[in-house]
Parts: structure tokens; sequence; C-alpha cells
């Protein structure tokens, strides 16, 4: 693939001519019925539009025929539809032809492809026969009289708009044919956008200037500097500052930087939509490699700047915006310019319609986790340890909000589920009947964990047993006469990885706080805002007396003043204390 013997074009369907022939180290066609009939209606639902295909890779071989070393799938499909279409409008013409060197017979059952006993010979010709039958269902369910009207429309997009990318290995290319067919084909790593614009740079029928040929030291150059972007790009805490997805959607990870100058959007149904804007501006390939390597330095510096890393990667983790929107919009601006723009985008991020003390998890779930993701980011900007905060754990799983404190055991619905619930708070109990003083309260704890211990070996425990001692724990956990509104409200959320969020769902805040210790000293990544609430920092700088067991209202009004003053700059209005 380094080699710069390649030519590389855009090849419409209908100039596809000569005769290729698929080596014996290549299976036969295997298509079914799903894949033709995929490929059929792409062709047909989108029009007059350009509608590019996976490349066909040959190579000339002394005859002039062409080694096709991947393509065989598609360049027979379209061979067979080429074929049934003749037999609708006789003056369809086919310029290419199919020889397979260990399977010569191939070649004449593509004249009889509707023959079914002659199908049940081989492998090779059950598959050409079905593909065929499919070919010929499609046409059928488009209606008899029409037939004649759809065979136009498939070869008018055949000869205008349905291309190939044609990749051709020249003569005398040290590529060895049988190990690429290995690497697309039984390695299933196909050819990427990044490989084809790679091959533009780098090939001497492709990389031109202005209409002249860029010099063998001007394409080394690019390959180092093609090879350092790569490797950075390597560095996951890089690559997800820089977007949300997944490093393993890019097997060739400069590819990213191509999509965002292409401005390739989730929404584009073409797959070589990158590749295809690169070749259209082939005639001025040093000046783009330049765009790309300024883009690329841009993004570094962005990196590198503890601001600018937390408020760019805030607005990408929280589905704001992404990379090539916001180097679009700040291109021109001078660095206050961009400090501002950031700002404001920041501020429409967790603009609310009504006062913030009103949102509530049903409501405004997407909301409230953006608040506590920005909490998160600017708490660790601006606390002068020089931590960062790790995108690279937020953007490559998934996270939910939870409830600091429950107070309640909703979706518990087996006995399993009740008796691990019981074995967690009774822990707790126990731990806040040794700093009772009251007598009589010491007493309820020492009754309710004998009877949680008599639950627990119950094997035949009832819901109504459980639901009983589970109310009971709810009161002792949690603070006399508060009001249960707050529990949905912003003062009552953290956020945390949906698969620790999964391990607290249901427990109280004292069962939680204790699970959030345990998960933190096995290296689990918690917020670091998480953290602070469990711990009850926030409770700690404004009071003495705190208690570990409960969540009360100091606590969160402690909580939504550090909110309050963290995100100050970013609010429009202070965030009040909750509904109650």
């Amino acid at each position: 693939m380094e080699n710069n013997k390649i030519q590389l074009e855009e090849k419409l369907v209908g100039q596809i001519e000569g005769e290729f022939y698929v080596p014996s180290y290549q299976r036969g066609y295997r298509w079914d019925k799903t894949q033709v009939n995929a490929l059929l209606n792409d062709i047909y639902e989108n029009g007059e539009q350009p509608y590019c295909l996976q490349p066909i890779v040959v190579r000339k071989d002394e005859h002039g025929r062409y080694e096709l070393i991947d393509g065989q799938q598609r360049l027979t499909t379209l061979y067979i539809i080429y074929q049934f279409m003749k037999t609708i409008f006789p003056i369809v013409k086919t310029k290419y032809s199919l020889v397979y060197e260990t399977r010569k017979e191939n070649a004449d059952f593509f004249m009889n492809m509707d023959d079914t006993d002659i199908a049940s010979n081989n492998i090779d010709f059950f598959f050409i026969h079905q593909a065929y039958q499919t070919v010929k269902t499609w046409f059928a369910g488009k209606g008899e009289m029409q037939s004649i009207y759809i065979v136009t429309d498939i070869l008018k997009r055949f000869d205008n708009h349905v291309r190939v990318i044609w990749y051709e290995l020249q003569e005398g290319s040290e590529a060895d044919a049988i190990a690429l067919f290995t690497r697309l084909n039984i390695g299933r790593i196909p050819l990427t956008n990044a490989e084809l614009v790679k091959a533009l740079f780098l090939c001497e029928s492709t990389a031109r200037q202005n209409g002249s040929v860029i010099s063998n030291d001007r394409r080394l150059e690019i390959s180092l500097q093609w090879d350092t972007i790569e490797r950075e790009l390597h560095d996951e805490d890089f690559w997800y500052f820089l977007t949300k997805k997944s490093a393993d959607e890019y097997p060739t990870k400069i590819e990213l930087l191509f999509d965002f100058i292409a401005r390739k959007t989730d929404g584009i149904r073409e797959q070589f939509f990158t590749f295809l804007f690169f070749n259209e501006r082939r005639d001025d390939l040093l000046i783009l490699w330049d765009e790309i390597l300024r883009y690329f330095y841009r993004l570094k510096e962005w990196y590198r700047n503890d601001y600018l890393y937390h408020k760019i990667g805030y607005l990408i983790a929280s589905g704001s915006s992404t990379i090539d929107k916001l180097m679009n919009a700040t291109k021109d601006m001078r660095k206050t310019e961009m400090d501002s723009s950031l700002d404001e985008a920041i501020r429409k991020s967790i603009d609310s319609k009504k006062p913030y003390g009103e949102l509530t998890y049903d409501n405004d779930y997407h909301l409230i986790s953006n608040i506590l993701l920005l909490f998160n980011v600017i708490s660790l900007m601006g606390n002068g340890s020089g931590s960062r905060f790790p995108f690279k754990e937020f953007n490559n799983n998934n996270w939910s909000l939870e409830h600091i404190h429950a107070q309640h055991s909703l979706k518990l619905n087996t006995q399993e589920k009740w008796k691990n619930w019981l074995k967690q708070h009774n822990k707790s109990i126990g731990s806040l009947r040794s700093v009772l003083s009251d007598q009589n309260q010491i007493d309820n704890a020492n009754r309710l964990m004998e009877e949680i211990d008599e639950a627990i070996n119950d094997e035949h425990l009832k819901d109504v047993t459980f639901n009983n001692l589970s109310d009971r724990i709810v009161s002792m956990l949690s603070i006399k006469g508060e009001s249960s509104e707050y529990v949905h409200s912003l003062s009552n959320m953290a956020l945390l990885q949906c698969s620790t969020n999964s391990a607290l769902n249901n427990s109280l805040f004292d069962v939680k706080r204790r699970q959030i210790v345990d998960l933190d000293s096995q290296g689990k990544f918690i917020p670091y805002c998480t953290k602070m609430v469990f711990m009850k920092y926030y409770t700690l700088e404004r009071q003495n007396n705190v208690s570990f067991h409960f969540w009360g209202e100091n606590d969160r009004m402690a909580y939504i003043a550090k909110m309050n003053e963290v995100l100050k700059r970013y609010l429009k209005e202070e965030i009040s204390y909750g509904t109650e």
C-alpha cells in the first residue's frame, strides 16, 4: 500500500470494460439475496444523486487482462444485472467479461443463469443463479409494464451517477496481489477513506500540484508527516478530546481529521464521501496538505492549553458542538474573541427556560447532565492541581444521572435482589447504631437488624415482608421530617458511569457512599464532583458537624452553593435550592 505505482480514480460503472479474471486464491461468487437486493435498492433509490461503490482493486497482467484482487462480488453482481437487463432490452451492452482461473465453466454459465438444472452442478452456479433470480424478482416487483423504463433508469444511473473507486496496481508494482487480497478479504480490513486519500498524495499517477507531478522528496516529507499525525492520534487522551466517536471505528486514525476537513456529518450516506472530497481537489494537493497540517497543529495547540482543553472538551462531550464546527467558527478570531465565543457556547448549552431549581430528573435529564458535566470540568480546570478532566473516560463510556439518596427500592422484584439490598443496608444500620446515643434508637436498630437477618435466611421471603423492612430501613437512614420533593431535583443528582450506576441503583446515601469509596479504591473512574459529594467535602467547607450516614438539607444546600460558585460565569441566574 506504500508503493507509489498506483492508478487511483473514479470510474462510472458504464465505463468499466475489459476482461477480468478471478485468480485461484479467491473463492467464488457468494452474495445472497439480501446483498443483491440492497445493491439494487441503493442504486435505484439514490436517483440521480452521485453514488459510489466499494473500490475495485485490479492489476493488469502481461495479456492485458485485469487480475481482480478485490471487488469480485460487486463486479459479478453488476454483470448479472446487465445480463438480465438484456432479456428486457436487447440493445443493452456489457463492456466487460469475467473469467475464473480455476472455474472456466463459470463463463459459460453466465449465458444460462436462468437454468435451474445447471445451477445445481456446483456452489458457484447456485449463488449466481440465486442472484439472477433475485434481480429478476426485483424488476418484476416494479411492474411488468414498467420494466423497460426501469432498465432505462438503471442504465442512466450506471452511465452517469453510479461509480466505483478504481484502484489499479501498475505494471512493475511491488505490491503482492495475494497478500493484498488476504488483507482485504480474509482479514476483513477494507480499503478505507484514509488509505485512498494517502494514495492520492503519495502515488506518481495522482500526486500533482497545478498539473505538475509532486517531487519524490515532497511525497516522502508528506509520508513522514502523515505518520507523525497518525501516531499522535493514537493517543486516546487526544482522540477523545476531539470526538465522542469510538477509536475502534477508525482503523486509520487520521481519517477522523480528514472527515473534519471534508465536513462529513453523521447523516451523510456516501461511504467514500471523504475520499471523493479530496479526489475533487487532486490538482491542489500541496495546498490541501498544508491546510491539513495547519488544522492538526491548531488542534494540538487547543489540546495543550488547559483552558481551551476543558472548554472545548466540554462542548464536544456534552454534544453541544463538534471540533470541525468550532474550528470553522473560530478560525479568524483572536484569542480573546475565541474565549468569549466558547463561553457563550457553554452558556447556551446549560440555558434553561425555567429556574434551575425546578429542573427534574424526568423532564430535564439532558440539561441536568450538562450542568453536572460542566460542574466537573470547570471544577478541575480551576482547582490549581494541574489535573485534567479525563474526556477519554467520559467519551469512551456511557454515563447517567444517579440519585444521591434514592429513598425507595423500586425495580427489585426477585428474592435474590431483595436479599442483596437488605445485606447492603444492614451494614449501614449497624454503622449508624454505633454512633447513636439514644437507647430507644439503639434498640430499634438492633430489632431491625435481627429482622433483616431473619429475612435474608428465609427461603420463602415474601414481598410484603421485604417492603415492610425496606420502608423501615429508608426511615432510619433518612433525616426525619424532611420532604421527599427534592429527590428528583438537581440537588440530589450526581454523574456516574452506567456500569457503576447499575451497582448503586435503589441504594440509600450511606450504602452508595461506601460503594463509591470501594470503587474508587479499585481504580474505577468516579467523576471529581461525584466523589466530593459522597465524601461530603462541600458540606465540610460550610460546617464542622457532619454525619456521613445521611444526605440532608444542609448537604444539598452546600452542594448547590458550590455549583453556583463554580459555574457563576455560565449561569443565567443562580441555581435555587430545589423545590422544597
